[in-house]
């Protein structure tokens, strides 16, 4: 960048800063050519693609092409099992424990007033700021910090295009006209909408000097479980793979667990009693979720095409991460909201230029709360004070290093940690779970009150939030 277009970049950036109320000091970035950041959010979508392996049966070709890029994080957690407190604490970098931003009901905004957004702080240091979709939660609690944008353009998540009747059946019974309906959807995606929209600024900004944090929120897999007729004919309804499953599975659960298994149970306990092949049924369900997670894959792929296409891909940070996983009948839950595996096992992808290679991969357990700290290094920010997380970085150079395991939690002193081989969970009433993830992937053993287990227990327990 020469002086002229330097001078032109700063006074806009002031000017940006102005405009928006932002009153966070303009700070320099410690390298005059900084990259722009690529940031895309995925709701709901758990570990069961063939970008965790290529036998699982929801196909994501674009994340694993996104994948040969640079660094897949093949143990990556979210922060809660819940869409607003997640994506609190991702862009505030604020883990619930300190935040007290548990639970969908509570307005993060409001509880969190001096926050500085992961957004609002690239925008003190230069950037254009631009987002659209779900990057916060929708509805109220998502509301931004009144006065304090974290965006300085932002398209809104349309509301979703509905059929005059629910797809599954679910007219006349206990699931009626909610959010709870899965199908082909005849309706334009409002996925669609979004990523219309980040292509129309890649393409009309690609030529501007400044760099850009620009946001994609895609809502997909989300209930409804929605997505276009022909995305379907990859996934036929005779082959659809369920779960792993156990009888039982929760015999051996302290009773909070089950309580959060158990969360909307309508929807396990409704689909469970459905004949396998009515519309409504738990097998038709988990198509539908394959289906509407290939579809949140293709806007991915469209995403990266119109990177690609503006000829600003070589100098672009692209990040992907899922705010959480879901489960799909296994554990009893057709949920989020617990603290096992498949709820908090996510998606996360990080390409930056220069510091990651190819094809890279990192098996060490990482939480997506690390994210804030890391982007801030990797675009040469100064460091950000008050937010928990580490960066990345390190593992990004070197990622069979030793790490710290991740943290989880779902509601107030209830908390998991995930270390290289074992998942430890403990709930406020003192009740504990311990899974060996090496004998165990789907969880169905808790170990926890064996002997022999106790000094693993110890060792986890150090972790917990204090």
């Amino acid at each position: 960048m020469n002086r002229r277009s330097f001078l032109n970049y700063a006074s806009a950036s002031i000017a940006a800063l102005a405009t928006t109320g932002c009153s966070i000091p303009l700070f320099k970035a410690k390298s005059r050519k900084r990259p722009d950041v690529l940031f895309i959010a995925i709701d709901d979508m758990n570990d069961w693609t063939t970008l965790f392996d290529p036998n699982n049966p929801i196909k994501t070709p674009n994340l694993q092409r996104l994948a040969s890029r640079g660094m897949f994080f093949s143990r990556a957690y979210c922060a809660v099992a819940a869409c607003c407190p997640s994506r609190a604490a991702i862009m505030t970098g604020v883990q619930p424990f300190n935040s007290g931003v548990y639970d969908n009901r509570h307005a993060w905004a409001k509880m969190m007033p001096d926050a500085v957004t992961m957004s609002r702080y690239f925008m003190a240091g230069g950037y254009r700021t631009r987002g659209a979709g779900k990057i916060f939660h929708h509805g109220s609690t998502g509301n931004d910090i009144p006065g304090k944008p974290s965006f300085q353009k932002f398209f809104k998540m349309l509301r979703t295009r509905r059929p005059e009747k629910n797809y599954n059946g679910y007219t006349d019974r206990p699931l009626n006209r909610q959010p709870f309906d899965w199908g082909e959807h005849l309706l334009k995606m409002i996925d669609l909408d979004t990523v219309q929209w980040c292509e129309n600024i890649m393409e009309t900004e690609k030529d501007e000097a400044s760099p850009m944090f620009l946001a994609a929120g895609i809502f997909k897999p989300h209930l409804p479980f929605y997505a276009p007729p022909e995305t379907f004919t990859k996934y036929p309804f005779d082959k659809t793979k369920l779960p792993e499953m156990k009888d039982n599975d929760l015999d051996d659960v302290p009773p909070i667990g089950k309580t959060m298994a158990h969360r909307e149970d309508f929807i396990y306990r409704n689909t469970s009693a459905q004949p396998a092949n009515d519309p409504g049924s738990l097998e038709k369900m988990v198509q539908c979720y394959q289906a509407s997670a290939d579809f949140a894959d293709q806007m991915v792929g469209r995403l990266l095409d119109k990177l690609d296409a503006t000829g600003r891909a070589d100098n672009t940070i692209i990040i992907l991460w899922a705010d959480h996983g879901y489960h799909l009948g296994d554990k009893e839950s057709c949920v989020k909201f617990t603290l096992w595996e498949k709820a908090n096992h996510v998606p996360f992808i990080i390409v930056a230029p220069g510091v990651t290679k190819p094809a890279t991969r990192c098996d060490r357990p990482v939480g997506l709360i690390d994210i804030y700290p890391t982007l801030v290094e990797l675009a040469s920010l100064e460091p950000k004070e008050g937010i928990d997380g580490k960066s990345l970085v390190p593992l990004l150079k070197k990622p069979k290093q030793k790490w710290n395991p991740a943290i989880m939690t779902m509601g107030k002193g209830n908390h998991a940690v995930r270390s290289d081989r074992w998942r430890y969970i403990r709930y406020s009433d003192g009740g504990e779970e311990l899974y060996d993830h090496t004998k165990d992937p789907w969880e169905w053993t808790n170990l926890a009150a064996k002997p022999e287990y106790a000094k693993v227990i110890e060792q986890h327990k150090k972790w917990l939030p204090k």
